[in-house]
């Protein structure tokens, strides 16, 4: 069994990113949620504890045999941003190409190291109009220590009128905090 002592020491790093109350509320739900081994496991999960979030949560499995990540649940904010349902759906199905390996890489850190991924500031950039925002991704744990999914949240406060004013007005910031305890990474762009 994989256990993680110091990850409620790396979610509290992770906490110093966030500026939505709505990612602080969720990161706080799943640290309330988890053991002193290790972070929730989705039955853990208990979505009348944070009744004002379910509108921009997620919920994805992992299967790691073969690293395929598949949206299991959306919030009503983000099904409104695509033209279809993600429910069923994989990064590859719903990522633009050209931001798919960026993407992948944060999302496959979350179940991988395991860590906390997060994105401050510029979202859905590949978009004709980009948005201001976070998205705060947290792995869901099997009780053997192990990845079965992601919680996610994204909170979106603007819409760029396009991809050029964006670029402009905000930065992008991608930040790793693996639960081991190890240092953050960060990149901006």
């Amino acid at each position: 069994m994989l256990i993680f002592p110091s990850w409620r020491k790396s979610a509290e790093k992770a906490k110093s990113y966030l500026a939505s109350a709505e990612a602080i509320t969720l990161l706080e739900a799943w640290i309330s949620l988890g053991t002193s081994e290790r972070p929730p496991r989705r039955e853990d999960l208990r979505p009348e504890r944070f009744p004002a979030l379910l509108p921009d949560l997620w919920l994805m499995d992992f299967d790691a045999e073969t690293g395929q990540l598949r949206y299991r649940l959306e919030g009503e904010h983000i099904r409104a941003r695509y033209d279809r349902s993600l429910i069923g759906r994989s990064l590859e199905d719903t990522v633009a190409a050209e931001a798919l390996p960026r993407v992948r890489g944060y999302f496959q850190a979350c179940v991988e190291a395991p860590a906390i991924s997060m994105v401050i500031g510029r979202l859905y950039h590949e978009w004709q109009q980009p948005g201001y925002g976070e998205r705060l991704l947290l792995p869901l744990m099997h009780g053997d220590g192990h990845a079965e999914g992601i919680i996610g949240i994204t909170v979106y406060r603007e819409t760029f009128a396009d991809r050029t004013l964006a670029e402009q007005r905000a930065k992008r910031i991608t930040c790793i905090v693996p639960l081991d305890g190890s240092e953050p990474t960060e990149e901006a762009s």
